[in-house]
């Protein structure tokens, strides 16, 4: 029995890496490469029907391939951020913004569809944040019944010159854009004009002053200040490399008619991308 026994546990430890072997070299045999959103993975099937799966891989060699798969033509960016600055004209009504200061935020999830190397439609769904903060520190934005108006915050107060410290107004939209590009073959020259559409979530005023003793008060209005609840305009980027620089103009007026100015606002600055 024994003799049986170890005979047994030779023949299976001799056998083993005959059956490793066998599947290892069977470990190419049916291997997929699959790409979507500009992230590939790699799918490989062994003999005995199990499965590996192999996420986000990278300089792949294509040569053991009878035909290497397609780049997809098209790209999902879940987040990329705009900094800028607003600006309104000062002749229209409203006083003088200070650009810097005036900031203008967006946060957005992009798509583009690459019909060709010099060819690109973006499209883009985000959010974004229009601040325009006044140059006369001692202007504050009131909402009235009839609209909206600028005072000069001494003459309700009585509190001497230089006590405003900051004033200005600000809104929230929710915002769509379409816009297509043409580049050169390497992509390091870009540029595209397309529109937007947005609507309004919110609106507030905010004003920062000093008191007779000195000390820092705040001021808010939590209200929509009269903007319009739905914005378009032009829009238009161009990049060199991995910089990028927008410029958008609104086409409607910024705040509800007969409620404020007429007037419209544009902004600038600098995309980046976030992932």
């Amino acid at each position: 029995m024994n003799s049986r026994y170890i005979t047994t546990l030779l023949l299976l430890f001799l056998t083993f890496p005959i059956f490793a072997q066998e599947k290892t070299a069977m470990q190419g045999e049916k291997t997929k490469v699959y790409t979507l959103f500009g992230k590939s993975w790699q799918v490989t099937k062994f003999s005995d029907g199990t499965k590996t799966y192999e996420w986000d891989i990278e300089n792949i060699d294509y040569s053991n391939y009878q035909s290497p798969p397609k780049s997809s033509k098209f790209s999902y960016n879940f987040l990329e951020s705009e900094v800028g600055i607003n600006i309104w004209p000062s002749n229209q009504g409203a006083p003088a913004v200070k650009p810097w200061g005036s900031w203008y935020v967006g946060l957005n999830s992009t798509g583009t569809w690459k019909p060709s190397k010099n060819f690109h439609l973006k499209s883009s769904l985000g959010v974004s944040w229009y601040n325009f903060k006044f140059e006369d520190r001692d202007i504050i934005a009131h909402k009235t019944p009839a609209g909206l108006e600028f005072r000069d915050f001494r003459d309700d107060t009585g509190l001497p010159i230089g006590t405003g410290a900051k004033s200005k107004i600000s809104a929230s939209f929710v915002n769509m854009t379409l816009m297509p590009s043409v580049r050169t073959n390497d992509g390091n020259f870009r540029f595209g004009v397309g529109g937007y559409a947005g609507m309004r979530l919110g609106g507030r005023g905010k004003f920062v002053y000093e008191d007779a003793d000195g000390e820092k008060n705040k001021q808010y209005e939590k209200s929509n200040m009269y903007f319009e609840n739905f914005r378009y305009g032009l829009r238009s980027e161009i990049g060199v490399g991995d910089f990028t620089l927008f410029f958008n103009k609104d086409l409607n007026n910024l705040f509800q008619a007969g409620k404020g100015p007429e007037l419209k606002a544009m902004s600038f600055g600098i995309i980046f991308d976030v992932n």
